[in-house]
């Protein structure tokens, strides 16, 4: 099975222990480290490519996004003027990624109007979560990775009987097999069915 990319997003410095303990509780958890890797920038070794076009070509690898939003806008690329976090978001906006907003929260910060702009955007596009600390982030990131699996039929939350197979096939179906449940339920219950019924 090929593992599905989760982009996270940030201004770094300034969530950085939210940033790792979300690495750190999807990869060691042993649900998600089956379906997903996870990308972050601080983990990558120095290498010779333009940082802007390493992150974007990331977030065009990646199938969900992960948005942090707090107080801080972020370094401003001085060629567009806008910060990473805001070129990450858009283009995961523009590629159709599918994006989780989560918003800090915390009484004595005023965010940099950037930021404002940014969240108010993004907050009129996507439902959102906010959190105050780890333990409430990872537990609103636990809850939508579960509805993203569920809503792409990789993992069943309904009785197997009653859940439908998204890669079933007609082809799968046993001729021999079909006969024999005929012939078992024409015997056990009396199903008024012919063996040669399509």
């Amino acid at each position: 099975m090929i593992r599905e990319l989760i982009f996270v997003s940030s201004v770094q410095k300034e969530l950085a222990e939210e940033r790792k303990a979300v690495r750190d509780f999807i990869m060691g958890n042993r649900l998600f480290s089956r379906y997903f890797d996870l990308f972050l920038f601080e983990d990558l070794p120095a290498g010779d490519r333009r940082p802007d076009d390493l992150y974007l070509d990331r977030v065009d690898a990646c199938s969900v996004f992960i948005a942090l939003f707090g107080n801080e806008y972020g370094r401003e690329n001085g060629e567009v003027g806008i910060s990473a976090v805001e070129r990450e978001f858009d283009r995961a906006t523009e590629t159709g990624k599918h994006r989780l907003l989560f918003i800090k929260t915390s009484g004595d910060h005023i965010q940099h109007p950037k930021m404002e702009a940014l969240t108010a955007r993004a907050k009129d596009q996507l439902v959102y979560r906010r959190f105050t600390g780890i333990s409430e982030l990872t537990g609103q990131v636990y809850d939508s990775l579960i509805e993203y699996l569920e809503e792409r039929g990789m993992i069943q939350c309904k009785p197997f009987d009653a859940a439908s197979s998204p890669t079933a096939r007609l082809s799968d179906l046993s001729p021999e097999r079909i006969r024999w449940f005929l012939a078992e339920s024409r015997r056990e219950r009396g199903l008024p069915l012919s063996l040669g019924v399509p």
